[in-house]
């Protein structure tokens, strides 16, 4: 459990406080970083760069904040850094208009087996896609927001989330039509 003395120790740069901070939030920030890169081997290499920040940057954490909260900023600014450095992000301005998105309504499977399924679809997505996607999506970003961090414009973020929804629904019309459901 991260305690306030845990906390503490880590900001000193005791090893055992920051080996407890890597146990706890470890798993987490992976999952994080697989919605962001192709591969278990990217994230992976995102991960661990991300907590060789924390450690680095562990006295700029202040008591109070959120330690999770400032680990997954960290996660998130690293695995951006990560695509833009990697991976051939293409974000592109047009003019298409958005408009709502509608899925059809199903039982759904279990949490794991979902999660598995939105994974596979989300590394099927071009790279500006995805990233958009998620930081819209999952991280609860505005367009104004993703634009700054991105150095994109707004219309790019959401043509950019648009086609990603649209790709979306495609790849789950076609699962249907190749399943027979």
């Amino acid at each position: 459990m991260i305690t306030e003395a845990v906390l503490q120790d880590f900001r000193s740069g005791k090893k055992e406080a920051y080996d407890l901070v890597y146990k706890s939030y470890a798993p987490g920030m992976f999952g994080i970083c697989l919605r962001y890169t192709r591969c278990k081997d990217d994230a992976q290499d995102v991960l661990q760069e991300s907590f060789i920040k924390v450690y680095i940057n562990r006295e700029k954490f202040l008591s109070g904040q959120s330690i999770g909260a400032w680990i997954k900023t960290i996660t998130i600014n690293t695995a951006l850094t990560y695509i833009k450095q990697n991976y051939r992000l293409q974000l592109t301005d047009n003019e298409l208009k958005l408009d709502e998105m509608h899925f059809d309504s199903e039982e759904t499977p279990d949490y794991a087996s979902m999660q598995q399924k939105l994974l596979a679809i989300l590394n099927r997505l071009p790279d500006g896609y995805r990233t958009v996607f998620n930081l819209y999506t999952v991280d609860n970003l505005t367009h104004k927001e993703i634009a700054e961090y991105l150095d994109i414009s707004e219309n790019t973020s959401k043509t950019q989330l648009f086609k990603a929804k649209k790709m979306i629904q495609a790849i789950i019309e076609q699962e249907k039509i190749s399943y027979g459901t």
